[in-house]
C-alpha cells in the first residue's frame, strides 16, 4: 500500500505541474478530486499508459475552459491515482482507501476484468460509483451492481460486429489463441456464441501472461487446416504470436483485437506481416468523423504519437464523471452522483454515452484492415467504410 501510495502521489503531483499554466486562478478556486485505479507498473503498464493519457488529457481540456461547474461554484478538476498493478487484491486496497480516506465522489479507470470484478464490491459497498473505461468482462456490468457503470464496449459488443464481419468472409474453420484469464476465455466465448451456428472452430488454444513460445499453437492450427485464427491478446503477446506464424509459413487469415490496430503495433512488426489483418476498433483514429479527428489532433499534439484506443475511452470516462457531477449538483456527494449517471446522455469522443439499466453503455464498434503501407482501412459498420488511411 506504501508504494502504491507514493505512485499515487507522484502521479496527482505530475499532473497538478502539467496543469499550473492553464488557469491563473486555479489556485484561488475550489477543488473537486475525482479517484483513478490502473496499472502504472506490471505486465499491464504499457495499456495503462494509454489509459492515463486519455484522463490527463481531459483532465487538462476540462481546467483550460476553468474546470467544472457544480451547484453554481467552478472548480478545478484534479485526480488521486492508485497503482493496482493488474493485481486484483492491489486494486481492492486501492478502492477502499480512495472511498474511506480519500472519499472521493467518484472513481474511473482500471484495465483488467480481474481487478475489475475484485473492486466493483467495494465500490458498491461504500456507495461510490465506479466507471470503467477499458475492461471488457460482460459480467462485470451484469452483476447486479448499481454502483457500477461501464463506457465502453464488452467483450458481446466486439465480439458482434466482428462476428458478423467474419460471417460475410466464410473464414472457417476458424482457430483461437487467447489469454489463459476472463479476457481471453470470454472473447472466445463471445465470439463461438454470436458466429452462425455450426460455425467450425478448428483449434483453441489458451497461453499464459509471459509466455512467448506459441510454436505448439502453430502447429495445432496448422494440424486443423484453420482459414483464420483469431488473436485475443494484447500488442506484446500479439506480436510475437504474428511474427511465429509468418515465420513458419502458415497462410492464415490473421484477426485481431482493438491492441493490435494502433501505430505502436506497426512499430512492433512490419507493414507486409500485418497486411490484411483485420481488428476490431473502438476508435479509428483518423476516421472522417469531426468528434475523432479533434481528439486525435489533440492527443498527437500533447503526446506525439497516434491516438488509441484505451486513451479515447478514458477520456470519455473522466468526461462522463464530470458531467454527472454538474448534473448532481454536489463535488461530494456520491449517490446523488450516480443518480445522475443513470440519465447522462453524453456525446463523447468515441460516441454517444448512455448507460442502460445494467450500466452499460453501447458505443459505436468498428472492423479496421491493415494495407500493404502500414494504413489502415475501415470495412465495417457500412455508413463508414473507407479505404487505407481512414482507419
Amino acid at each position: 500500500m506504501t508504494k502504491i501510495v507514493r505512485r499515487a502521489a507522484l502521479s496527482v503531483l505530475a499532473v497538478g505541474a502539467a496543469l499550473a499554466g492553464f488557469t491563473p486562478i486555479a489556485a484561488a478556486q475550489d477543488r473537486v478530486t475525482i479517484g483513478v485505479l490502473t496499472a502504472l507498473s506490471g505486465p499491464l503498464a504499457a495499456p495503462g499508459r494509454f489509459q492515463m493519457n486519455g484522463i490527463n488529457l481531459a483532465v487538462e481540456d476540462a481546467n483550460a475552459q476553468g474546470g467544472v461547474e457544480i451547484g453554481g461554484r467552478r472548480y478545478q478538476v484534479e485526480i488521486k491515482v492508485y497503482d493496482t498493478r493488474g493485481n486484483p487484491a492491489e486494486g481492492a486496497s486501492a478502492m477502499q482507501r480512495l472511498t474511506t480516506v480519500d472519499r472521493v465522489p467518484v472513481v474511473i479507470g482500471e484495465l483488467s476484468s480481474g481487478v475489475a470484478a475484485a473492486v466493483a464490491p467495494i465500490a458498491a459497498d461504500n456507495e461510490v460509483p465506479f466507471i470503467l473505461t477499458v475492461p471488457t468482462g460482460p459480467n462485470l456490468t451484469k452483476a447486479n451492481n448499481r454502483w457500477l457503470f461501464r463506457v465502453n464496449a464488452h467483450n458481446d459488443q466486439l465480439s458482434q460486429a466482428l462476428a458478423d464481419f467474419i460471417s460475410r468472409q466464410g473464414w472457417q474453420p476458424l482457430a483461437y489463441i487467447a489469454w489463459n484469464n476472463d479476457a481471453g476465455r470470454g472473447g472466445v466465448q463471445s465470439m463461438s456464441r454470436l458466429l452462425p451456428q455450426g460455425w467450425r472452430i478448428g483449434y483453441t488454444g489458451f497461453f499464459n501472461v509471459g509466455e512467448v513460445d506459441f510454436s505448439a499453437h502453430v502447429t495445432n492450427i496448422r494440424n486443423a487446416g484453420a482459414r483464420a485464427v483469431m488473436l485475443f491478446m494484447d500488442e506484446e503477446p500479439g506480436s510475437l504470436a504474428i511474427a511465429q506464424i509468418k515465420a513458419a509459413g502458415l497462410d492464415v487469415q490473421l484477426i485481431g483485437t482493438l491492441a493490435m490496430g494502433s501505430d505502436r503495433f506497426l512499430r512492433r512488426l512490419d507493414a507486409q506481416r500485418l497486411n490484411g489483418m483485420v481488428q476490431y476498433n473502438a476508435f479509428p483514429p483518423n476516421a472522417a468523423v469531426p468528434r475523432i479527428q479533434g481528439f486525435s489532433q489533440r492527443y498527437r499534439a500533447k503526446f506525439n504519437e497516434e491516438a488509441h484506443g484505451f486513451a479515447a475511452q478514458s477520456y470519455d470516462g473522466l468526461m462522463v464523471a464530470l458531467a454527472a457531477l454538474r448534473a448532481a449538483g454536489s463535488a461530494t456527494d456520491a449517490r446523488r452522483v450516480r443518480e445522475a449517471l443513470t440519465r447522462i446522455d453524453h456525446e463523447g469522443v468515441t460516441g454517444r454515452l448512455r448507460f442502460d439499466a445494467e450500466g452499460q453503455a453501447s458505443p459505436p464498434v468498428y472492423v479496421t484492415q491493415w494495407c500493404a503501407d502500414g494504413r489502415r482501412r475501415i470495412l465495417y459498420p457500412a455508413d463508414v467504410v473507407a479505404d487505407c488511411g481512414a482507419g
